[in-house]
């Protein structure tokens, strides 16, 4: 045996082992350093959109951070039917900039001149779509009269939209603001409840949760009398239809004879938490609610004692009578039924309060002293005065901030003798 051979053999592979147990190592340091690296860049960018939704919800709820001041010039680049006395408006800037982001469930307002020679009628309508950077749109519907008082003419602000506003029509725009939206900052699957056309905000909810690509379970009620005043039917139909972690459940409370349950409707009635307990698999949800003072003012407190905590309860509600009726705190409301003197220094109208008025603002109506308001809900500040003395109490959190002796007379009540500069 050549044994100097074998040894110069035995010595190659020694060292061939060597060098791969070396490569080896080294390729395990790599591989170790890509998978730190990469763990690293995913804790940033999990954090970096953690920081950014912190700040999107921040320049949300604070009506300073608002997009642009005063009004700015859109233009009416279509009009497009929805439903029965339902129509879309799609607005483009007239300047051609860039909209800015909105949040879904979120407001514009509008500066209607009305009257020639007349202060603008101010009125607020949700955004119906996610947000764009080349048009908003918004949906109205145009408002009747009660059906025991059919005398009286249909709503001011809905019928501009519906007599006059044409395609090329030009509109004064607020930027969008409003407290009531998706919390960018959670991730918990979400219940987006609206009846009539209280369903716009929810739908621009759940058309933002399927643009992103969010795998955020959501599960949206609509309640509408049948399928001929049933706005987006095939657009969220379509799109539940496409996403998976998106449910869509439809009540009809008087359907057609050609309206078929299953097909075209799952439930016969109204919504109520009832209809509630027996279609969602548990009430561990956030839950967004819009809709008519009946199913807001029976609906939110039916959720409060199926054991829904408050924080995970948001509505938008359409004016005073439903913000009251859906206040949990009764303090405010008690402290403004109590007999005292409303004084309006400009107008010189000293007058009565003796806790029968839902707010100032319809006070003031019925006593046929005029005053400014948009939303009637504490949201658009249209309404906000100065209190010269007393005070006043506000029946819901205002949804922008007040400095000292400052109120909304929509969601305000006297708390004592008050003199109000109006």
């Amino acid at each position: 045996m050549d044994w100097q051979a074998l040894g110069s053999v035995t010595g190659t592979v020694l060292l061939a082992g060597a060098c791969l147990q070396a490569l080896g190592a080294t390729y395990i340091r790599r591989r170790r350093l890509r998978l730190a690296e990469t763990k690293y860049a995913r804790r940033h960018q999990a954090f970096d959109q953690q920081l950014q939704a912190v700040f999107q919800w921040a320049r949300a709820a604070k009506p300073m951070f608002k997009a642009w001041s005063g009004t700015r010039a859109f233009r009416v680049g279509a009009i497009v039917d929805e439903a029965a006395e339902c129509r879309s408006y799609y607005l483009v800037p007239v300047d051609g900039c860039p909209l800015p982001r909105f949040e879904p469930g979120q407001f514009l307002t509008f500066n209607l001149p009305i009257e020639p020679r007349l202060k603008p009628l101010v009125r607020c309508y949700s955004l119906s779509d996610r947000p764009r950077e080349d048009y908003y749109r918004v949906t109205v519907k145009l408002a009747q009269p009660p059906k025991d008082q059919l005398d009286l003419p249909p709503g001011r602000s809905s019928s501009y939209f519906y007599s006059r506003m044409v395609v090329g029509g030009a509109l004064d725009v607020q930027a969008p603001q409003g407290s009531f939206f998706l919390d960018p900052t959670d991730n918990l699957p979400v219940v987006l409840i609206g009846a009539g056309i209280g369903i716009t905000p929810l739908v621009s909810m759940a058309s933002s949760i399927a643009h992103t690509g969010s795998n955020r379970t959501a599960y949206l009620f609509g309640g509408f009398g049948n399928s001929r005043e049933h706005p987006f039917r095939e657009h969220l139909r379509e799109l539940c239809a496409s996403h998976d972690n998106l449910h869509y459940n439809v009540s009809y409370s008087r359907p057609m004879p050609a309206d078929h349950l299953g097909r075209d409707y799952h439930h016969r009635g109204r919504i109520d938490i009832s209809h509630l307990r027996g279609a969602l698999p548990s009430s561990n949800y956030q839950y967004y609610v819009c809709g008519p003072p009946g199913l807001m003012e029976s609906l939110v407190p039916a959720l409060r004692n199926w054991g829904v905590p408050e924080a995970h309860i948001h509505f938008e509600a359409f004016g005073p009578a439903s913000v009251q009726g859906l206040s949990h705190s009764a303090t405010a409301t008690d402290r403004g039924t109590a007999p005292c003197n409303v004084e309006m220094s400009l107008s010189g109208a000293h007058l009565a309060w003796n806790g029968g008025h839902t707010s100032l603002l319809e006070f003031a109506e019925e006593h046929g002293v005029p005053l400014d308001y948009g939303c009637r809900a504490g949201n658009c500040g249209q309404c906000l005065v100065s209190v010269n003395s007393g005070e006043v109490i506000h029946i819901k959190q205002p949804g922008l901030p007040l400095e000292a002796m400052q109120c909304l007379t929509c969601i305000g009540v006297p708390h004592g003798d008050v003199v109000l500069e109006v």
